[in-house]
């Protein structure tokens, strides 16, 4: 059976893609046959699908990463491209409230929903209903919080906050000035050696590795 993973958060700029693209090639790396699938009409996903494959017609030695963009209309059948992989990873768009019954059975459908959130009071205020509401769609929740400094008062009282409503990965990403620049070629830090930043996209995947396979 494929296990499914959604990112999903109602904030945007949370993360979500940056995760997405990095746990995609971190399950890749460990052996897994892997898709990702992109509900998100903006295509962020997809597009650094594209560019990965163009990439790999000149540089092989990169993992394959199948991408394929899917609509929320439709979300069974996006969900039945899963088949056949060991992990398909589900990058959603951020406005939850205009697609809660496609996301919501999504959810359903999931062995772990991964909410990532940054670290301010607007981040929590957006995340907080969303929990509440992934409560009576799957028993298998964690809020990942990204760019994240453990040094600032706001990290510890955002975190203490979100840990009285949700279960909370013990990985923060933190704030990477360069996470952006590979995914313009369709790479990630995870694709070059002892690149700076890999550490914490390594230890979060092993953190969801071990959730879908409790």
């Amino acid at each position: 059976m494929t296990k499914i993973i959604l990112i999903s958060s109602p904030k945007g700029g949370s993360g979500k893609s940056v995760i997405t693209r990095h746990l995609l090639v971190a399950a890749a790396q460990q052996g897994k046959k892997v898709i990702g699938i992109d509900f998100d009409r903006q295509g962020t996903i997809d597009k650094w699908g594209r560019r990965r494959s163009a990439l790999r017609l000149k540089m092989p030695d990169f993992i394959d990463i199948p991408v394929v963009a899917a609509q929320l209309q439709d979300w069974r059948a996006g969900l039945g491209r899963s088949s056949g992989y060991d992990i398909a990873i589900i990058d959603t768009p951020p406005s939850v409230e205009d697609h809660m019954s496609a996301i919501t059975g999504l959810a359903q459908a999931a062995n772990i929903v991964i909410v990532p959130s940054a670290c301010t009071q607007d981040d929590v205020d957006s995340v907080a209903p969303w929990i509440e509401v992934l409560r009576q769609s799957t028993n298998n929740s964690a809020v990942v919080l990204n760019r994240a400094n453990r040094r600032t008062n706001s990290f510890a009282r955002v975190r203490g906050r979100l840990i009285k409503v949700a279960d909370v990965a013990p990985v923060e990403i933190p704030q990477l000035e360069d996470v952006h620049v590979p995914s313009g070629q369709g790479l990630t830090l995870l694709d070059f050696t002892k690149s700076r930043g890999q550490e914490p996209f390594e230890e979060l995947w092993a953190f969801v590795d071990r959730k879908i396979n409790q």
